[in-house]
């Protein structure tokens, strides 16, 4: 069991680094304009500049990866209306009508939040502008809260699944030695009342045999007279 819980901790953390390489090297081939660091589990606000010429009418804000592109928040800025994506964690962000900055607030912070985000506005007349900004997150010395519950998690299982099977085994052998016990038990009583129907037995055969009375026969022999000379 112990080797097991070594193995797929060592999975994790080589899936963990092959991520964050492959992450790494998709983010250096794509150009950004604006570079932004923060510690693991601040939060983090994303911000850029609108055209100021031709207002904006919509600003949507995209999570940019090597294998898709996850779409956060879209902002009708003439309505003043803000429309929320499925994404997988909290955001926030501030749609006011004539706003001149699209806004991203991103809670708590951890490493799987790094990475590239664009920001797109298009004007009513068609213009479009995007800005791109990189956020890396640091961990200053602490493990990222995520990666870290994922692998407790994963260990408690583990723990949980081995504390099972040895209370199976130890209740398999509790039942089997009963079973050994109740037969051990059983026979030896079944023996004796063989014993003791048997004994009886034999004795009022001798018994018995005591008491009988031996009749012997012998032949008679007629007695002739003797004859007298």
């Amino acid at each position: 069991m112990g080797r097991l819980w070594f193995f797929s901790f060592q999975q994790l953390s080589d899936a963990r680094s092959h991520l964050l390489k492959k992450r790494e090297s998709f983010e250096g081939a794509i150009s950004w304009n604006s570079h932004v660091v923060s510690e693991s589990g601040k939060n983090i606000t994303l911000s850029c500049e609108l055209p100021t010429r031709q207002p904006a009418q919509r600003a949507t804000w995209e999570k940019i990866q090597a294998h898709q592109i996850d779409h956060l928040t879209s902002c009708n800025l003439s309505q003043g209306r803000g429309y929320a994506s499925r994404y997988r964690r909290r955001i926030l962000t501030n749609c006011s009508q004539g706003a001149t900055r699209a806004v991203l607030t991103l809670p708590h912070v951890t490493a799987w939040d790094a990475g590239l985000y664009r920001c797109s506005s298009e004007a009513s007349t068609g213009e479009n502008a995007t800005f791109v900004i990189r956020l890396a997150v640091t961990d200053d010395g602490k493990t990222d809260n995520q990666y870290t519950h994922f692998v407790a998690g994963g260990a408690a299982l583990l723990l949980l699944f081995a504390i099972i099977i040895a209370i199976i085994i130890v209740l398999y052998n509790r039942r089997r030695r009963r079973q050994r016990a109740q037969f051990k038990e059983s026979w030896e009583t079944q023996h004796k009342a063989t014993s003791n129907d048997r004994s009886p037995n034999s004795a009022s055969q001798s018994t018995d045999g005591a008491g009988e009375d031996i009749y012997v026969n012998y032949p008679s022999f007629s007695r002739r007279p003797k004859t007298r000379i």
